[in-house]
């Protein structure tokens, strides 16, 4: 994990230093993107939904939990720091689940444990995500740009289900930490000389909270060009254009 933050940290000082010595107007576009992703839940959450029998139904095994499809739609901002290196914080909409064998138990009215089983079902899960990736930009690759990127992904659950209990994904009763985050890598190749602002890109992500969750995504965006109309007296610092 140390090693992580420490090659996160290298790569955002790095930016720093050449924004800082390189040149000094910072350009933004804005942008939209939408993909298809396939995530699987790797975590184990015996330990934390105890064997309580008020919190016994909670329990979740996800050591065997299959890959589920999903999709992410949202927009994004590409900051364009320096000839080779850009930031890219992005805002989506992430729609992802896993399959999730729970153990099940009925109780008479004594408490005791008349019958026991597992249950099979599929878990839903919506996120807002946030992924912030650091990009080198190769540029004269055939008719674009390939940028390899690395970063980090935060995300906070919004809504989910199970499809047999209607158990909730979040929440106290849920089997999901509300707050994810991990490592994310991807690259994108954006077009320029033809079909100016189109760009691709393919992804993995791998999540360090209750989930532990290992996504690939595919993306396809469009990034808007550089506003000519903002005022001289608005072209300044991080909206500046240079034509």
């Amino acid at each position: 994990m140390k090693k992580l933050f420490f090659v996160l940290a290298s790569l955002i000082l790095l930016s720093s230093s050449a924004m800082a010595a390189g040149e000094k107007d910072v350009k933004v576009r804005f942008g939209l993107e939408a993909g298809f992703n396939m995530t699987k839940w790797n975590g184990n959450l015996m330990p934390d939904y105890g064997v309580s029998p008020d919190l016994i139904k909670a329990t979740a095994d996800l050591k065997d939990a299959s890959v589920r499809p999903g999709f992410h739609a949202g927009a994004m901002a590409d900051i364009v720091i320096q000839t080779h290196w850009s930031i890219q914080p992005e805002l989506l909409f992430q729609l992802e689940g896993s399959q999730v064998e729970s153990p099940f138990y009925e109780f008479d009215e004594d408490g005791s444990i008349m019958a026991e089983g597992t249950i099979t079902e599929n878990f839903t899960a919506a996120y807002i995500r946030i992924p912030i990736l650091v990009y080198y930009n190769i540029t004269n690759v055939g008719p674009g740009q390939l940028s390899p990127g690395l970063g980090i992904f935060l995300a906070g659950g919004v809504g989910g289900h199970g499809s047999v209990t209607e158990r909730k994904t979040f929440g106290v009763d849920g089997i999901l930490d509300e707050f994810d985050w991990g490592l994310n890598v991807k690259v994108a190749y954006e077009l320029q000389k033809v079909a100016s602002g189109l760009y691709m890109s393919a992804g993995f992500s791998q999540g360090f909270t209750t989930s532990k969750s290992t996504g690939l995504s595919v993306s396809v965006g469009y990034k808007f060009q550089y506003w000519k109309g903002i005022k001289k007296a608005y072209n300044t610092g991080i909206l500046e254009y240079n034509p």
